[in-house]
């Protein structure tokens, strides 16, 4: 079968610099709103403390912003004992309790800093709270999801000021909504070298056009989400023109994908030549583990132009965070920073080219 997605345009990698800005304005335009362009920040350390014995070290800090840098979010960095420059995994949580199941392992034995932060300080999310980035460019409309990946653009803003950050080597990660906000911070700032979004499902890492889950193609938007659905549900994630594909009688149901002019593969082709790396659950049928197949094929013919690395890690399990992702993360991380060989099984889906 032939999946029918929107054409990438790719032509010259001399072009794609225009090609790339022209879709990141659509992505904006139709899906995320517009965030301001202020690189404006303060770091601020609230804390220092050593951990695990010794070996490692817990920092607090908080992050000023906004043109008179009057708000502000912490973050939390687990680094290394020594005064080396450090890759850093940033990474917007839940709730600053999320845990980091091999954390001391990834901080004391695989040299990374991990810079979390709770990204509801930004903007709230399904219950009323924080309005703090609105309130601070008022004049901007974006959603909740392109927010929170500037909370990502923010922190780096704040960790390229630091002397024990390797600036060349910063990744995104983050899970399901978080996933979507990691995936667009890397869209819209091209100095996270890495992205790993895991279970980014719709509107993420998925696909608008394409539904489907271990068995493969159903089209079932009650058992995948749907662009309808993720666009009626969560109104405040999104820009106001996303409204408009939501359908009409139905929300959820499919019918208006053919409308936008782009899907998610293009979405994933705007990290190249940089490298991306998706984290599936099999059992995680909302989170669409078929169409995330289907993007990550149609996407590779901008990573096979440009470079870059366009890999996806299909596991057992469900809606989570956790051992096996984790491990995927720094191991691709390994590979793409210092070029180690892992050993993971990278592009491992269930599915046939061409199903």
């Amino acid at each position: 079968m032939k999946y029918d997605l929107p054409n990438l345009k790719l032509v010259t990698p001399q072009d794609w610099p225009r090609q790339r800005i022209e879709w990141l304005a659509l992505a904006s335009d139709l899906m995320y709103g517009h965030a301001p362009d202020d690189k404006t920040v303060r770091g601020e350390t609230l804390s220092v403390e050593s951990i695990w014995d010794g070996q490692g070290i817990r920092e607090s800090v908080r992050i000023y912003y906004g043109t008179k840098l009057d708000k502000s979010f912490d973050a939390t960095l687990h680094r290394p004992i020594n005064a080396l420059r450090h890759p850093v995994i940033t990474w917007n949580q839940f709730k600053p309790t999320d845990p980091c199941p091999i954390i001391q392992e990834i901080v004391t034995k695989c040299g990374y800093t991990i810079a979390a932060f709770d990204r509801t300080q930004l903007t709230h999310d399904e219950t009323p709270g924080r309005l703090d980035a609105r309130e601070a460019y008022p004049d901007h409309d974006w959603g909740a999801i392109r927010i929170w990946a500037w909370g990502h653009q923010k922190l780096a803003d704040y960790l390229v000021t630091r002397d024990d950050v390797d600036v060349e080597k910063l990744a995104v990660t983050g899970h399901s909504r978080g996933g979507k906000a990691a995936l667009a911070a890397a869209i819209f700032d091209e100095r996270f070298a890495v992205c790993c979004p895991i279970n980014a499902g719709a509107a993420g890492t998925g696909c608008f056009r394409y539904l489907g889950d271990k068995n493969g193609l159903n089209q079932d938007f009650h058992i995948v989400e749907s662009m309808g659905r993720i666009s009626a549900a969560f109104p405040h994630w999104w820009g106001p023109r996303f409204k408009e594909f939501q359908g009409i009688e139905r929300p959820d149901a499919m019918g208006m994908e053919s409308e936008m002019p782009f899907d998610l593969h293009t979405l994933k082709a705007l990290i190249a030549p940089r490298a991306l790396m998706t984290c599936e659950g099999m059992e995680d049928s909302w989170s669409n583990p078929f169409g995330t197949w289907v993007t990550w094929l149609a996407a590779q013919s901008a990573f096979d132009m440009l470079g870059g690395r366009n890999d996806v890690f299909y596991r057992s399990g469900g809606h989570e965070f956790g051992l096996a992702d984790w491990r995927a993360v720094v191991d691709f991380c390994d590979e793409v920073f210092f070029g180690k060989n892992t050993g993971s099984l990278w592009n491992n889906p269930p599915f046939t080219v061409g199903e």
